[in-house]
C-alpha cells in the first residue's frame, strides 16, 4: 500500500524515453532513478544531458543493466514501481524485482497484435485501420505480460512511420500518467493476461532499406513508403542513381503502361506506372544531388515518358 509519494525507476531510450519522462516530472511524480541505455547506443550521451538537465539520478553501469552492480544500485532505492520506455534490452526476472510492484512496460501496439521489434513499420505497411497503445506489467519475455491498460486510435490514410510514432510516445505518456494516478491512490488495476499461444499478427525486427517494386500495387508501394518516412528508405534507381521516394500519393486510375514508367513529368507533377495504377512521387532524394520536391526534381533532371524508375 503505498502511502506516500510514489518513488518510480525509469528505463528507457529516447524520444519516447523524454517525452514520458518529461510528462511524469511535470506531473509531480518521484523519480528516484533513470536507468539509460548501453553506453554505445547512439542516443546514451542525448539521454544522459536531459537527464542529468533535470537533477535527476542517472544509474550508471558497465555492461548491462542486468548486471549485479546496477540491480544493486537499484535495490538500495526502495521504489515502488518501474517504468520502461522504449528499451530494447531483456531484462532480467533478476532486475524485474528490484521494485515493490515490478515494471510497467509501454508498447505502442494493441498486445497481443504487433509484438515485437518494429510495430510502426508494420502497421502502416500492413494497412492497419486502427491500433493502440499498451501498458502491461513486464515477465520474462517481451511484451508478453499481463495488459494493465489500452487505447485504441484510428490509422490515418497520410500516416507516417514518423507521425505515428510521435502520436503514440504521447499517448502512451499519457496513459502512464492515469494508471500511477491509480496505483498513486491506491486503485485496483484490472490485469488482462495476454493470450500468449494463439494467432496473432508479429512485428518482427525489419532491416532499414526497402527496394521499391514497381510490379507491385499502387496502394501496396504507398503504405510501403510512409512505413518507411523518415527512419528507413524506400528506394529505387533512376538513371542508375540510387533515389529514395519519402512521400507519394496513390492516383486511382488505370493504365496499359510498364511498372516503372514515367507517364507523366510536367511542371509540378513527376507521375509513375506501377502494376495496376500510378503514383504521383512528391518528395524525392536523389543520391547526394539532394532533396526535392517533384517540380523541382523535373527542372533540374527533365524526365522524360518513356525514362523508367527501376
Amino acid at each position: 500500500m503505498i502511502k506516500d509519494k510514489l518513488k518510480v525507476i525509469f528505463v528507457g531510450m529516447p524520444d519516447m524515453a523524454i517525452v514520458c519522462l518529461a510528462n511524469l516530472l511535470e506531473k509531480g511524480f518521484d523519480i528516484v532513478g533513470v536507468v539509460p541505455p548501453k553506453k554505445t547506443h547512439e542516443t546514451y550521451s542525448y539521454f544522459k544531458t536531459f537527464v542529468q538537465s533535470k537533477n535527476l539520478n542517472f544509474i550508471e553501469y558497465e555492461n548491462s543493466c542486468n548486471d549485479n552492480d546496477c540491480i544493486e544500485q537499484i535495490k538500495k532505492l526502495n521504489a515502488d514501481i518501474g517504468v520502461v520506455c522504449s528499451y530494447n534490452y531483456l531484462l532480467s526476472e533478476e532486475f524485474l524485482k528490484t521494485t515493490k510492484m515490478g515494471y510497467i512496460n509501454s508498447h505502442p501496439s494493441k498486445l497481443p497484435h504487433y509484438r515485437g521489434a518494429a510495430p510502426y513499420f508494420h502497421i502502416i505497411n500492413n494497412g492497419a485501420k486502427n491500433s493502440a497503445i499498451t501498458l502491461h506489467f513486464m515477465d520474462k519475455t517481451f511484451d508478453t505480460g499481463d495488459i494493465i491498460y489500452q487505447k485504441e486510435f484510428e490509422i490515418l490514410p497520410i500516416e507516417t512511420m514518423g507521425s505515428l510514432f510521435n502520436r503514440t510516445n504521447y499517448l502512451i505518456s499519457d496513459g502512464l500518467i492515469e494508471v500511477l494516478g491509480k496505483i498513486q491512490n491506491n486503485e485496483e488495476l484490472e490485469r488482462i493476461p495476454q493470450d500468449k499461444e494463439s494467432l496473432f499478427i508479429k512485428a518482427p525486427k525489419v532491416g532499414t532499406d526497402f527496394k521499391i517494386r514497381w510490379n507491385n500495387r499502387a496502394v501496396e508501394l504507398d503504405r510501403l513508403i510512409r512505413a518507411c518516412n523518415p527512419f528507413y528508405n524506400a528506394f529505387c534507381f533512376f538513371r542508375n542513381a540510387y533515389v529514395k521516394i519519402i512521400q507519394a500519393k496513390v492516383v486511382d486510375k488505370s493504365h496499359i503502361l510498364s511498372p516503372g514508367q514515367i507517364a507523366l513529368a510536367n511542371e509540378n507533377d513527376l507521375i509513375v506506372a506501377t502494376k495496376d495504377k500510378f503514383l504521383s512521387i512528391e518528395i524525392l532524394q536523389l543520391g547526394s544531388w539532394g532533396t526535392f520536391s517533384a517540380k523541382e526534381f523535373n527542372y533540374m533532371f527533365s524526365p522524360k515518358t518513356n525514362e523508367f524508375f527501376t
